[in-house]
């Protein structure tokens, strides 16, 4: 059964008015990991479609995994964890990971 896991980040202000776009493009570096590759069907990063009714989440992580496995090696890899350490969480207020089968 397939899994999507949906990541929603509050990103900092000061970011947002000075280095976003370099947030930007490291995030999309997270579907160069091996891990990523090998397992996600898909990886989208994005702002919200809908402002105002976001609750500050202003970037978020889309992705989807073909099998409950795949997405767990994903999640429990060291690459996945270092981008989440040094990319996301330095740059971010809040962060909130959501995971549901479909």
């Amino acid at each position: 059964m397939p899994v999507v896991h949906i990541v929603l980040v509050k990103v900092k202000s000061a970011v947002l008015s000075n280095g976003f776009d370099e947030l930007k493009q490291k995030c999309e570096t997270l579907k160069d990991l091996p891990i990523a590759a090998s397992k996600a069907t898909e990886i989208k990063w994005g702002p919200p479609a809908y402002p105002g009714r976001n609750e500050g989440y202003n970037w978020g992580l889309y992705s989807v995994f073909a099998t409950r496995e795949d997405y767990e090696a994903y999640r429990d890899d060291d690459e996945h964890r270092n981008f989440s350490k040094t990319v996301l969480l330095p740059n971010v207020d809040g962060i909130l990971a959501y995971d549901f089968d479909i």
